[in-house]
């Protein structure tokens, strides 16, 4: 690899360009600033928290780990595309996973010659086998949680969801979903259940 010449290393990072691109752009359910929010804004969103995070609360990870994958930890949506997971059934959640499965075959098919390590780095991420990888899927479900609470919600209302139990319901599915990678962080799951009570609160008023 290191004795590809500086025109062929030009072409493949020109090739890695356009499909980060085509990355940043996608559209996420989320709402950014009264518009949809994009995999780029989402993905560096989430990097500067997740680190943030775990540099002060989890010292024994590695934080250089945790960066890396938060960097490409929705990259197979490139192909697969974001589906949201809030109150969608699990026959939603098995073509999300086969379709981004497909996405990842993919990705190793275009890029795994010039890019090996980088793709080894998305592949590591979905296989969930580190620690590092682990708290960042469990971050990622508290992320689109700060964009609920800016925006008001609009988001959710834009799903259907008009009261707070519909709200809290959903999320406890999804919660549940989680837990086959999530329960050695209580900590972030406490986070995500403080945030989603906020939420509540301002789109539908203080529990009593």
């Amino acid at each position: 690899m290191m004795k590809q010449s500086i025109k062929q290393r030009t072409d493949s990072l020109i090739a890695l360009s356009a499909v980060v691109n085509q990355f940043i752009d996608v559209k996420r359910a989320t709402i950014r600033r009264g518009k949809p929010e994009t995999d780029g804004e989402h993905t560096l969103h989430l990097q500067m928290l997740a680190v943030a995070y775990a540099t002060q609360y989890h010292p024994e990870l590695d934080a250089g780990l945790v960066a890396m994958y938060a960097l490409v930890h929705d990259f197979v949506e490139v192909y697969a595309g974001d589906v949201n997971s809030l109150g969608v059934s699990d026959v939603v959640m098995a073509k999300k996973q086969a379709d981004e499965s497909a996405a990842l075959e993919r990705l190793q098919e275009e890029f795994c010659d010039s890019w090996p390590e980088f793709i080894n780095l998305v592949v590591g991420y979905e296989l969930l086998e580190t620690p590092e990888s682990r708290f960042v899927k469990t971050f990622d479900k508290c992320d689109p949680g700060f964009s609920h609470l800016a925006s008001g919600g609009q988001a959710l209302i834009n799903l259907g969801i008009v009261t707070r139990d519909d709200y809290i319901r959903q999320c406890e599915v999804v919660k549940e979903r989680m837990r086959q990678y999530s329960d050695e962080f209580p900590d972030v799951l406490l986070i995500r259940e403080e945030i989603q009570h906020r939420i509540a609160d301002k789109m539908f008023g203080i529990a009593v």
